[in-house]
């Protein structure tokens, strides 16, 4: 029997960069993240992925070629700087009412359950206990305690036919947005095409522009400014620039 044991010790270390969250908490969180909506190819021969097919979108890239995406909104955040709702003292600040996909750690429902091993192994510097005395979490590659991931799974299989929706008018109305996905499904290891969120908003015209510009644009004004300066961080300071531009004409 393969068991593997695993327990957060609030370390605080998995608390950085981009998270990925769902539609309804990007909406929610649309004044404490800096949101951005990512597309990332996922190759049909890609292992613990067959998942994509029910919460993914396709795109025809060509006569020959359809990839599927990984559509997701992100708190788009650097690798090297801490989630907007991590505290000094390395705790969450809204930990009673945290994303799902943070009630999930260490599991991810964007891959398959049998191929889940891998996230259980800590990342360089995270603090996790795997040892002996920690709770068994994964037995024969089949999840424990199941009710967190089984949440954000269904979440995301629910969402799933308005993303495609979204990315089948992103593309119409942005086609050069057709040869980035192409080129980033084309790297040895597919990269991701990362678009500003208000692209979502204006889809869905059941949403409030004015009231997400609001709540949105001071975000983004918080996190230009921590950004500024640093040649590391160019891609996001880029991104929240151009982002804080497309809201202006929404501002009241």
């Amino acid at each position: 029997m393969a068991i593997q044991n695993f327990a957060c010790t609030a370390c605080g270390r998995c608390c950085s960069g981009s998270l990925p969250i769902n539609v309804a908490e990007a909406l929610k969180r649309a004044d404490t993240f800096p949101l951005a909506m990512s597309l990332t190819p996922v190759m049909p021969s890609a292992r613990g992925q067959k998942i994509v097919g029910r919460i993914g979108a396709t795109v025809t890239l060509s006569k020959k070629q359809t990839v599927s995406l990984v559509v997701t909104p992100l708190s788009f955040v650097p690798s090297s700087l801490p989630c907007p709702q991590l505290s000094d003292d390395g705790l969450c600040l809204i930990h009673d009412d945290k994303p799902l996909r943070c009630r999930t750690m260490p599991f991810y429902p964007y891959k398959d359950e049998d191929a889940q091993a891998d996230m259980l192994v800590p990342r360089a510097g995270w603090l996790c206990d795997t040892g002996a005395d920690a709770p068994t979490v994964y037995r024969d590659r089949r999840i424990v305690d199941r009710a967190d991931f089984d949440a954000e799974r269904s979440v995301l299989i629910d969402q799933a036919p308005d993303l495609q929706r979204f990315v089948d008018q992103l593309l119409q109305h942005n086609p050069p947005l057709r040869a980035q996905i192409a080129q980033a499904s084309q790297a040895r290891v597919p990269g991701r095409v990362v678009v500003g969120f208000l692209s979502y908003v204006r889809a869905d015209r059941s949403l409030d522009l004015i009231d997400y510009a609001r709540r949105q644009y001071p975000v983004l004004e918080v996190w230009a400014q921590k950004t500024a300066g640093d040649p590391a961080f160019r891609e996001f300071q880029t991104f929240y620039r151009q982002a804080m531009a497309d809201l202006e004409r929404y501002r009241p």
